[in-house]
């Protein structure tokens, strides 16, 4: 397994590392079953998870990326899984909201608690276009956007995940999912934009050095098969009570996040602690404004704006709670004769 790790790492740093597709997120490693539905409800848990994002500080119109995402067991004794993502994108004048529902069967593949998870998303998505008065191409007036026009469209995924848990050993996952595998346009005034299909990889390890420190490698890589994006990431836990981690995303950042738990319930009635993670991206690229361009103001009257800004980095906030299912209930039904 470390071998195909290894492989697929070589394989995709060949390639052209471009381009912001999807939304993007720094602490991806807390989301897998938001990307691959093979994932929902695999560590036996319910797990939720918010982040919020903002993007290239400094930039107007910067990306703004929210996501709230549920994975649960269907009962503590089923190998299914369920779950449901929801998730805002706002990048200038264009506005993304993406609701899906995802659905797993997990199979048992060895007696180490192993498992692996096939699954499916189905959803819905909306793309609008928000505070145009004109048409946005000088070059091409016929493209024209203006009454915030909006469309929608259908968001199908598939997904395989692999999940090892670290009790039984040093901890392993390894995914690989599509998602907006249905090729379509969708209408925004004139404009028929297609919306583009993705490829992830995901893949991860937990190295139990000691009782005090774990340490866990990962990667994420994105593709539309037109351009690629890989993120990898080393975090240190100490003491099960906080982490520090590093990540490069390829040709655009470097990244740091710090995260810890919050303890939930008493030394005699534990519950699962609640995880609140942060990071944050020095963008590596010199992004910059474009100096003096002409624009529209909300009247609609063109006007010169001068703005030199640059980026400053994004931030990402991260909160998580993972509890466990209650158990199914223990007992024996008996029928009185006298009631039947």
């Amino acid at each position: 397994m470390k071998r195909v790790l290894i492989g697929v790492i070589v394989l995709f740093a060949a390639c052209s590392l471009t381009a912001q597709q999807d939304a993007q997120f720094s602490q991806n490693m807390f989301i897998n079953s938001a990307i691959n539905p093979g994932a929902a409800g695999i560590k036996g848990m319910r797990c939720f998870d918010l982040i919020a994002r903002e993007q290239w500080f400094g930039f107007e119109g910067r990306p703004e990326t929210g996501l709230l995402n549920f994975s649960s067991p269907l009962s503590p004794v089923s190998n299914f899984g369920i779950g449901g993502v929801l998730m805002y994108d706002k990048i200038g004048f264009e506005n993304n909201i993406n609701f899906k529902l995802n659905g797993a069967y997990h199979f048992n593949v060895g007696s180490n608690g192993a498992k692996l998870g096939i699954g499916v998303d189905v959803g819905v998505l909306q793309r609008a276009m928000s505070g145009i008065t004109k048409a946005v191409n000088q070059l091409d007036p016929s493209i024209d956007l203006s009454g915030n026009p909006s469309d929608m469209g259908i968001d199908l995924g598939f997904g395989i995940f692999y999940y090892k848990p670290i009790n039984s050993g040093n901890g392993l996952y390894f995914g690989v999912s599509g998602q907006k595998l249905l090729p379509q346009k969708i209408k925004l005034g004139t404009a028929t934009p297609e919306i583009r299909q993705h490829a992830y990889i995901t893949a991860g390890y937990s190295y139990f050095v000691n009782r005090s420190l774990i340490l866990k490698p990962n990667m994420l890589v994105k593709t539309d098969l037109t351009s690629t994006q890989m993120d990898v990431n080393l975090t240190a836990e100490f003491n099960s009570a906080l982490w520090l981690g590093a990540s490069y995303r390829v040709t655009d950042a470097f990244v740091t996040n710090v995260g810890f738990y919050v303890p939930r319930g008493t030394d005699q009635a534990p519950k699962q602690p609640l995880k609140i993670g942060l990071a944050y991206d020095f963008t590596m690229q010199a992004l910059k404004n474009r100096g003096t361009f002409t624009t529209w103001n909300e009247a609609g009257n063109v006007q010169d704006v001068n703005d030199n800004n640059r980026s400053i980095g994004s931030a990402e906030l991260y909160i998580g709670l993972c509890v466990i299912p209650p158990p199914k209930p223990d007992f024996d039904i008996y029928v009185d004769p006298l009631f039947l």
